[in-house]
């Protein structure tokens, strides 16, 4: 993005959104089905709602609060790292390159997950991640007054793999293993309000953040981390016994 940008200028961005929201349908449609089959209940919708358990346990609901949470913490790099970085003189096809290496990093752990995760607890898994996004929040302001420049950036964004896409991939697992078919896509709902919600509260204190602090904004995502951790580790003790589901 930062790459064609810098070519053409902000009247491209209307095409680049058309593109990438084509791209993302094509692959969309395109997708091989993984999992088995979805069969459809035999129980109506009030069946299953009281033939379930609650999915409003305490488990989930703490899974779910700290996954939005630790994924909140990033609302400062999303809405501000650009500005930074530009405001120290890297230019737009650098910025372009480090979210790309970001994402780069994210796909990768996206394809070897289950090679050197999968048998990891799926809470610890969580807690990893929440570590790796506290040490990205710590390493920022210091990478430029350190003298590491942009390799260094290049290097924290490398932890996109950990503090972004261990997140999304334990969130959908312990769906996967603690809720019930029929209620998937509720579980889903409910843990993307939370993401949702949470990002948009600390979005907007990042603003008077970056105005008064700059790039030691930073330093304030390290307790929203620490809280979303903690969550997690109440989560760990309220692991349930089998898979709910209302």
């Amino acid at each position: 993005g930062g790459f064609i940008l810098a070519r053409t200028g902000a009247e491209a961005v209307p095409a680049i959104i058309f593109v990438a929201l084509g791209a993302a349908l094509a692959a969309g449609l395109l997708a091989p089905r993984l999992g088995r089959p979805r069969r459809a209940s035999p129980l109506s919708a009030t069946d299953i709602q009281h033939s379930a358990p609650k999915l409003l346990n305490a488990y989930f609901l703490y899974f779910t609060l700290g996954v939005g949470i630790i994924t909140a913490s990033h609302a400062f790099l999303y809405g501000f790292v650009s500005i930074y970085w530009k405001s120290i003189g890297i230019s737009d096809t650098v910025v372009g390159l480090l979210w790309a290496w970001g994402v780069v990093a994210e796909v990768c752990m996206f394809v070897m997950f289950t090679r050197i995760l999968g048998s990891v607890p799926i809470v610890r898994v969580m807690l990893i991640a929440g570590i790796g996004s506290i040490v990205r929040w710590i390493a920022f302001p210091l990478i430029w007054p350190l003298g590491l420049g942009v390799a260094g950036f290049f290097g924290v964004q490398t932890l996109h793999a950990v503090s972004v896409a261990m997140v999304l991939i334990g969130l959908q697992k312990m769906i996967g293993e603690t809720v019930s078919e029929e209620r998937t896509g509720a579980a889903q709902g409910i843990a993307y309000f939370f993401n949702g919600f949470f990002m948009a509260v600390v979005t907007l204190a990042s603003g008077p953040l970056y105005d008064r602090f700059g790039v030691d904004g930073f330093l304030a995502m390290i307790p929203i981390a620490l809280i979303g951790l903690a969550l997690i580790a109440l989560a760990a003790r309220s692991t349930p016994q089998r898979a709910v589901g209302g």
